[in-house]
């Protein structure tokens, strides 16, 4: 009997010496992507930089995201993430062009959806990862079959009101187009205030009408890829033509202050935000902005642009997605830059980026808080329309023929007529797809 005691004894306590030995070799180094728990140093592991470049131009914004990536060399202490910043996407677009030409790129780039064909070359396939398959609109986006890239953000576009203006001079939210007009030309007739701070100078704020209002007229969310099997998509009776004809409703009303062309987007937002103007519009990006200059949002609202003639139609809301980000082809770190895709979308590290962000989530069960986004939805009935960029086609041609549909806008508001632009853009898309 005492032997087997002690033999017992001797066997579990050969048992617990093997499990204290394990645990102390290494079961605290595995890696938790969802809660981000720390790792200790392995002097085995090689170092690594893994450089991420981006683009915002919320300063406060970069600072969280430098802060925020530093913190992953807890979780891999061999990793170091080193962040490039640019305030401007056309800026950072010229520089990463650049570099993708001289085989250069970072190991992490981020994107927007319309970039993503011209880089399908430079982009790694991200299909299977656990970050792709949670991810809401990931497989939207593909290009020639592939998830190259993933949206960390999605948000809608909108219209930005004063409600003090709208009570002041007894004006209704619009609901359709013809309304939308009368609105803005009651608000011009008043003379108190501009009624649309159009910010002309630069081009690109001119997308809410130029780029979206034919996309959304089509009722097709690939309307930019099936234009590439057309000979004529800017003819009339297309949604390109009818959109064009509804914007050129709007630039003639004249209801942009008396020099758009000649104000930029910064000055137009200080028209807004000072109650110069009544309107503008833009994505929900827009909010923090306005909240940082006037300290709150509390004469603030926002409405659906109300593209539809009538409302016999659907009120459809474009909705955007942004921020994609991607892995470079030409990385020598693809394993180590797909564990930090894994640790940077987990759920605790996401919600924090997107509530910084103060954007809509583009993940499964994660949510922003986002209160203005809340109120916009409580108060307001519509139906999400998803900006989808053309494919590899219609890029093609867009870049054969210098499609430029924002540089448009400013044509039509110094005076082209939808017709000139319209015989234009045929003949030339015409030519680039004989040429293909």
């Amino acid at each position: 009997m005492r032997k087997g005691k002690l033999g017992i004894w001797i066997a579990v306590t050969a048992l617990l010496i093997s499990v204290l030995s394990g645990c102390a070799s290494g079961g605290s180094n595995k890696v938790d992507n969802t809660s981000g728990s720390e790792s200790k140093p392995d002097s085995s592991a090689k170092a690594v930089t893994l450089k991420m470049v981006m683009w915002d131009s919320n300063n406060d914004f970069i600072t969280f995201l430098n802060d925020k990536v530093k913190e992953y060399s807890k979780v891999k202490s061999n990793v170091t993430i080193e962040l490039e910043s640019f305030k401007s996407d056309s800026d950072y677009l010229q520089a990463v062009k650049v570099r993708a030409g001289g085989n250069a790129l970072p190991d992490i780039i981020e994107l927007k959806p319309n970039w993503l064909s011209d880089f399908k070359e430079q982009l790694m396939p991200l299909d299977g990862l656990g970050f792709v398959s949670s991810n809401k609109y990931a497989d939207k986006y593909k290009v020639d079959g592939k998830v190259l890239a993933v949206p960390s953000v999605s948000f809608p576009e909108l219209v930005y009101y004063h409600p003090s203006v709208f009570k002041e001079l007894n004006l209704e939210v619009p609901t359709t187009w013809p309304q939308f007009l009368d609105v803005l030309n009651k608000i011009k007739e008043n003379g108190t205030y501009i009624p649309y701070a159009m910010g002309g100078k630069d081009a690109w704020p001119d997308y809410p009408f130029n780029e979206f209002l034919p996309h959304i007229l089509s009722d097709d969310e690939n309307y930019l890829s099936a234009m590439a099997e057309e000979d004529a998509p800017f003819a009339q009776g297309t949604a390109f033509y009818e959109g064009f004809s509804q914007i050129a409703q709007l630039y003639d009303a004249k209801v942009m202050g008396p020099d758009p062309l000649g104000v930029g987007w910064d000055q137009a937002t200080d028209l807004f935000v000072s109650k110069q103007a009544a309107v503008v519009a833009s994505g929900l990006w827009f909010v923090p902005t306005y909240a940082s200059k006037t300290g709150s949002t509390d004469d603030l609202a926002a409405f659906p642009m109300p593209y539809r003639q009538n409302e016999d139609t659907p009120l459809k809301l474009m909705t955007f997605t942004d921020h994609f980000y991607g892995i470079s082809a030409s990385t020598k770190y693809a394993d180590e830059a797909k564990a930090f895709m894994e640790w940077f979308y987990s759920p605790e590290v996401y919600q924090d980026y997107i509530d910084h962000a103060q954007l809509g989530s583009a993940y499964e069960g994660i949510e922003a808080n986002v209160p203005f986004l809340q109120d916009f939805y409580n108060n307001n009935k519509n139906e999400p329309f998803l900006y989808i960029p053309g494919n590899a086609a219609y890029t093609d041609l867009a870049n054969a023929i210098q499609l430029d549909v924002k540089a448009l806008g400013q044509e039509m508001m110094a005076g082209k007529t939808v017709d000139e632009i319209s015989k234009d853009l045929d003949g030339k898309w015409s030519k680039a797809r004989s040429a293909k």
